[in-house]
């Protein structure tokens, strides 16, 4: 399968990766301030065990940050 992954299209994955598996495979820590869209749409944090990715999804891992 097939992902865009922070704009960048990527390599193969095994069918079945869920966000949490490619957070994982990425050694991306899944930290309070990171948010995760697919195809534009923002899964909540409770759901990366279970959202199963498919071939063409684009995932975005965006990290929010408050400033001054």
């Amino acid at each position: 399968m097939r992902l865009k992954v922070n704009s960048v299209n990527s390599n193969e994955y095994p069918e079945g990766l869920t966000i949490q598996g490619l957070l994982d495979y990425h050694n991306v820590e899944a930290v309070p301030w990171l948010v995760v869209s697919v195809n534009g749409t923002f899964i909540k944090r409770e759901k990366f065990k279970e959202h199963v990715l498919n071939d063409g999804d684009v995932i975005e891992e965006i990290y929010v940050r408050g400033g001054g």
